[in-house]
């Protein structure tokens, strides 16, 4: 019986053992065939396992070039000093992902995204260090290449938006200037014909009646491309007039102006941008909103200089109509090319909130 008992055991052991060096065979061809660099190393850094990728990323040809090897001697001497040793690592038990300038075998520098993590034994022991590596030097370049190419979609977005409102301001000269100025003389003509000939006036009331309308509309439109205030005293002073312009055209909607800031706050390039966006948004509150009140905001917040215009209209659902609605779009690409960040908090019945804001410190590039 005993004898049987023995080789049981035996055999169970045996089936154990098989079970084990099966589960290590999986984990050695996963190691072996995982895209990224790995090393593994013992306590005090020397490296004891290391797979085919970490050579091909670090460029060696033989494993008997890195075995042995201290895992510090990759890194930068920078790099080493900023994380001390491997044993520190270790009594750290720091783990994680980062990021480190590595060397080649040929000494060359490159960036890679590296993860690392200790290596116990089956009673917990601390043994050794695992680490990653993953070669980011063309994610790096192509992060960039985007991020070039971002601002040099600003820069253009700013020219063209510079542009047209240079042809805004020359059109609203030329109304003003030229047809406004060629009706006005055209209206006192007629009115001087009728001093002179007094038996003409009924004939003649009508077209000035008309010409006086073309004046007014022509003044409007002029006063919309470019209003003369903006150049001549500021955004704040624009602001106000334009609401206080609204507030006379739309009687049914009161206005409440709410500016805590100062003219020398507001950068040169945010000013147009802040005119349009409350132009923009009070006109859809007019055509859009059904509101009776309507509130624009401007003030110092967080770092940030915050305009808003709010209402209290019949609101819309802002995930359906998104940003191509109502000139929404128009905002938010004025305040993203001005180095902004935009938003719209609408719900079906309870008003709208638009709300624009740039940081008080913008970097010279973001212009």
């Amino acid at each position: 019986m005993a004898a049987k008992r023995s080789k049981t055991i035996l055999k169970g052991n045996d089936a154990k053992s098989n079970r084990t060096r099966g589960l290590l065979n999986v984990i050695y061809y996963a190691l072996n065939s995982a895209a990224s660099g790995v090393i593994i190393t013992k306590r005090t850094g020397e490296i004891m396992y290391v797979n085919p990728s970490f050579l091909k990323i670090f460029g060696y040809d033989n494993k008997s070039e890195v075995i042995g090897k201290n895992a510090t001697d990759f890194f930068t001497k920078k790099e080493v000093t900023s994380f001390s040793d491997v044993e520190a690592i270790i009594n750290e038990s720091r783990e994680g992902t980062e990021e480190f300038f590595v060397r080649h075998k040929d000494g060359t520098l490159f960036l890679a995204e590296v993860s690392a993590s200790n290596v116990s034994d089956h009673t917990g022991k601390v043994v050794g260090r695992m680490a990653s590596f993953i070669d980011i030097t063309d994610r790096k370049q192509l992060e960039k290449e985007l991020r070039d190419s971002e601002k040099k979609l600003r820069q253009l977005s700013h020219r063209i938006l510079d542009a047209q409102e240079e042809e805004r301001k020359i059109i609203a000269h030329e109304l003003h200037d030229g047809i406004g100025a060629a009706l006005t003389n055209i209206k006192y003509a007629l009115e001087q014909r009728i001093e002179d000939h007094p038996q003409e006036q009924e004939s003649l009331e009508k077209p000035i009646s008309l010409i006086e309308n073309a004046i007014k509309d022509t003044s409007r439109i002029s006063r919309s491309l470019r209003p003369s205030i903006l150049d001549d005293m500021g955004v704040i002073p624009g602001i106000k007039w334009f609401c206080r312009d609204f507030q006379e055209a739309h009687s049914n909607i009161t206005i409440k102006i709410c500016i805590e800031v100062q003219e020398v706050d507001i950068r040169e390039p945010l000013k147009l941008m802040m005119y349009r966006i409350v132009q923009e948004a009070l006109n859809n509150v007019a055509k859009h909103s059904m509101a009776q009140n309507a509130k624009v905001s401007l003030i110092k917040a967080e770092g940030k200089l915050q305009l808003s215009i709010e209402d209290n209209g019949r609101g819309f659902d802002s995930q359906q109509t998104g940003d191509a609605g109502m000139g929404l779009s128009s905002m938010k690409e004025r305040t993203q090319f001005s180095g902004g960040f935009f938003s719209i908090h609408s719900t079906p019945g309870k008003g709208t909130i638009i709300q624009a804001s740039w940081p008080l410190e913008l970097e010279k590039s973001d212009y």
